[in-house]
């Protein structure tokens, strides 16, 4: 029944089951070819001979080619990538994005378009994060600008921390398989292009923005919440910030993603409600054109492309007008994105973004329709608690596995920072129409000064609150699968969604629980040295049991080892330093 009304569900499913199984076991593909190649066979000769065959049987045989197909795709994704010897070569790259400062230099990412060793030129597949060392630049580099210079390629690896976030297989996802430092004698060249592509010419026009605003006299924190929210660019915020943005549950308007490209598909969709039956078209492409210039201005990040996909492809489906059409154009655009680039099922964002919408479009309105008031105000207020808790329990499980934290007053921030970061995201696109007239321009500075000093503030109070977070929480990967497969459960039953009752839920709950018992009961038994690796340092700890002990202070407890003792729920013991 579920297949019938979601049909994207079916084709869904086993192509992230073959992406996953080609992640945990690679080095398959020629079964996966030959699997492909008989059900393909097999479906064809079905077709032309018009073999009578069952739903079930045909659905199943789809099911199978799809998922060797996923399988394929992200072998050869991974394939694509060339493979560079570890020794001093001359590459020329083109910039992907601008510089980033860092404490001992500048990063940037840089697409390679060929490699001299000495004895030939060849034209490698793939990206390199490369390493300036130096303490400023001479000129300012744009995406798109040619490099030539000297470096060692070095294979990007992992640290091999238990429980680490896998690096490796991020940058992989991202084109970039080896990194590299380089100094100002090794930079041969720097030149600009003849032409620029269409991402590279809006991530210049990010910049500008950026710019726009410090001229109209933003500065400091200010200038950084606002181009955080506008462009993602958190660059210019303090560590301290970010840390008190997480611990409130704020940080995510920091990431210009589904949140921001949602609000303004609201936003454009309310100011438009005069736009009905034949003129919804009209409606659909003025939202669509404003989501794609959103996403231009912002530099076409992948996050906010990802987001504005999804969110084109649920305006769409207003033009077909049928019932429940949302979940399966979501999960249309997610199949999209996977096929086109296999990897993204991996990265944080893809899952939290997709969870978050799956979420509230199953279980908002039913949630909202609880409680129906006439007072405008106590509605509005209603909805932004409807939509912030459906989401919030969509994610939940994969935040606390992802941040080994979860803030409390989430509710209480996000009623007052959401609607105020959509007025900053406003205000700041007006400062930029009106940049060229400065008294307005210098406007809406003042007010957005005004709204970012709000912001701060509010967020430091809260996130300096006692007892306000719950720290040092962790899931492993299948717990986290579970709970939120037990989360949607509970939602479907107690919200009446479907015609289901409790009983699937308390057995998904029941296998949870299986899990984290079946950890503990593992963990108590280990007994031994822990080995971690600290930005090329060793780190010992030694874990008896289901305790975790350290010879280190409390304020000098690496991150790796919190995230390392919550995931495998371990007591951390201290030691003190003699």
């Amino acid at each position: 029944m579920l297949f019938r009304e979601i049909p994207f569900l079916r084709l869904l499913l086993p192509l992230c089951l073959g992406v996953i199984i080609a992640e945990v076991a690679p080095g398959y593909d020629l079964i996966a070819r030959i699997v492909s190649l008989v059900v393909f066979t097999a479906l064809t000769i079905m077709l032309l001979r018009t073999i009578r065959i069952t739903d079930t049987v045909f659905g199943a045989v789809i099911m199978i080619f799809i998922f060797a197909c996923g399988y394929l795709l992200y072998e050869n994704q991974k394939e694509k990538l060339s493979h560079l010897g570890e020794n001093e070569q001359v590459f020329v790259l083109r910039l992907l994005d601008y510089p980033d400062k860092k404490a001992s230099g500048y990063s940037f990412r840089a697409r390679m378009e060929s490699v001299d060793y000495g004895k030939n030129i060849t034209r490698p597949k793939g990206s390199l994060l490369l390493y300036f060392m130096t303490d400023s630049l001479k000129q300012v580099w744009h995406p798109g600008d040619r490099l030539t210079l000297r470096t060692i390629p070095r294979t990007v690896k992992n640290n091999g921390n238990p429980c680490e976030f896998n690096y490796k297989r991020y940058m992989e996802g991202q084109g970039i398989r080896y990194f590299g430092f380089f100094r100002e004698e090794d930079l041969i060249s720097c030149k600009s292009p003849p032409g620029r592509s269409l991402r590279e010419i809006s991530l210049i026009g990010a910049r500008k923005m950026t710019d726009a605003f410090a001229a109209a006299g933003l500065s400091g924190d200010d200038l950084g919440l606002v181009t955080a929210l506008t462009i993602g660019e958190k660059d210019l915020l303090d560590r301290e910030l970010l840390t008190s943005f997480s611990r409130a549950g704020a940080m995510h308007i920091m990431a210009v993603s589904g949140l921001h490209v949602g609000m303004i598909s609201l936003c454009l969709s309310s100011l438009l409600f005069f736009l009905r039956r034949r003129l919804i078209i009209v409606k659909v492409i003025i939202v669509l054109t404003g989501l794609w210039a959103f996403a231009f201005l912002t530099g076409l990040s992948p996050s906010v492309l990802r987001a504005t996909i999804m969110f084109s492809f649920l305006q769409a489906g207003k033009l077909l007008n049928r019932p429940g059409n949302n979940m399966n154009i979501l999960l249309a655009s997610a199949f999209l994105l996977v096929i086109a680039r296999p990897a993204v099922l991996f990265e944080a964002g893809f899952q939290l973004s997709y969870l978050a919408v799956a979420f509230i479009i199953a279980f908002y309105e039913p949630l909202y329709k609880i409680l129906r008031t006439k007072n405008k105000i106590l509605d509005w207020l209603w909805q932004m608690v409807a939509v912030s808790l459906v989401a919030q329990a969509g994610t939940f499980p994969l935040t606390v596995r992802l941040f080994n934290i979860f803030p409390l007053l989430f509710l209480v921030t996000n009623i007052v920072i959401i609607p105020v970061s959509f007025a900053v995201i406003v205000l700041a696109f007006m400062l930029v129409i009106f940049s060229f007239v400065s008294p307005v321009a210098a406007l809406f500075a003042v007010i957005l000064r005004f709204l970012s000093q709000a912001t701060l503030h509010f967020t430091t109070y809260v996130a300096s609150l006692q007892n306000t977070v719950v720290d040092n929480i962790g899931f492993t990967g299948t717990e986290t699968i579970l709970l939120t497969l037990a989360t949607w459960l509970l939602l479907t039953a107690i919200l009446r969604v479907k015609r289901i009752n409790l009983i699937p839920f308390l057995i998904t709950i029941s296998i949870f629980l299986v899990f984290s018992i079946s950890k503990n009961i593992n963990e108590s038994l280990k007994e031994g040295p822990v080995i971690y690796n600290i930005r090329g340092k060793k780190f010992e700890g030694y874990q008896k049991g289901r305790v975790l002990i350290l010879n280190s202070g409390k304020e000098n407890i690496p991150a790796e080892v919190k995230k390392h003792a919550s995931t495998r729920g371990l007591k951390i013991e201290l030691k003190p330093d003699k």
